[in-house]
């Protein structure tokens, strides 16, 4: 009796293609930010993690109050739209005032609008577990408040974006 063997050519397994590195939390935010910020004269910054979008006081509120004007409101329900499909992501609402006037007033003006801006975004479905509110008054100026350019400048509202905790730690 015979026995015959026979081998099987087969080719060398081939390893899995990786797939393509996802990107950074920020990284896939800022694009469409961006794009609704160019188109509403908005302004986006990324700093590492965390991604603030700049929004002029100057033709978004009401000149002598913290009203936003018609023309700041559909700009603003555009963000909130883009917001609140992001799970991922938590916001800080900034106001910001120039240095003219009373200290205690900018720092009332600046709550005031950042308030503005919050209510618009809840109203577009931002949660609002998600939002913090903070009042800077002319603490953080971009620009120099003795120009009447860098008033402008100072004057604004950003929304901070960042990493929504996946994990809160819990206290014993």
């Amino acid at each position: 009796m015979s026995l015959a063997l026979a081998a099987c050519a087969s080719k060398a397994p081939v390893a899995p293609t990786p797939p393509p590195p996802q990107p950074s939390w920020a990284e896939s935010r800022v694009e469409p930010l961006t794009a609704i910020a160019e188109k509403e004269g908005f302004e986006v910054v990324r700093e590492g993690e965390q991604i603030r979008l700049i929004i002029p006081v100057e033709g978004n509120f009401h000149p002598k109050r913290t009203l936003l004007l018609p023309s700041g409101l559909v700009p603003l329900s555009k963000v909130a739209k883009a917001l609140k499909e992001d799970p991922d992501s938590q916001y800080a609402v900034v106001g910001h005032s120039d240095s003219t006037g009373e200290q205690e007033i900018n720092q009332q003006l600046s709550m005031e609008r950042a308030q503005a801006v919050a209510s618009i975004l809840m109203l577009g479905g931002v949660s609002s577990r998600r939002m913090s509110l903070t009042s800077m008054g002319e603490n953080q100026p971009r620009a120099d408040n003795s120009t009447y350019t860098g008033r402008m400048l100072n004057r604004r509202v950003e929304i901070l974006l960042t990493p929504y905790p996946t994990r809160v730690a819990m206290a014993n």
